[in-house]
């Protein structure tokens, strides 16, 4: 397959990772487990740091099925350096406040200059604590290309 035509694909998922479907408190996808300068993470799985080594652009994909109250939440993305440094929210949606769906795309071919970025090996996803309530039915599937 031609690089002019990269497919996407999944790099993270709520669903597959285990946290569950119901998001009443904040939370990540998980945290960097290097070893030092250059560290390769031990084994990447749903419960590390997001792998985007091979990737360009992202979209963040959030979608919630039922709030209970008033919720608000808002969901990003953060980047490790290769040390384990957090840069928190390089990129991170506006508020949510109920069912629906929301998305959040960035990267070298990013909408706007805001979501221009040039990813580092190793990120992660995350959303906020949640006030006023709690978001049911929550998917969020980070993709890359």
């Amino acid at each position: 397959m031609s690089n002019l035509y990269p497919r996407a694909r999944l790099l993270w998922s709520l669903t597959a990772s285990g946290p569950g479907t119901t998001i009443s408190a904040a939370g990540n996808s998980g945290s960097w487990a290097g070893n030092g300068p250059g560290a390769i993470l031990p084994q990447t799985n749903f419960e590390t740091a997001v792998d985007l080594r091979d990737i360009c652009d992202v979209a963040l994909m959030v979608s919630a099925g039922g709030v209970t109250s008033s919720p608000t939440m808002t969901v990003g993305l953060d980047v490790f350096d290769d040390l384990g440094n957090a840069y928190a929210n390089v990129l991170q949606s506006e508020a949510i406040t109920g069912a629906g769906t929301a998305i959040l795309s960035g990267g070298l071919h990013g909408y706007s200059s805001g979501t221009y970025l040039v990813l580092p090996a190793w990120g992660r996803v995350n959303w906020s604590a949640v006030s006023g309530g709690t978001f049911t039915g929550v998917q969020i599937a980070l993709y890359g290309r």
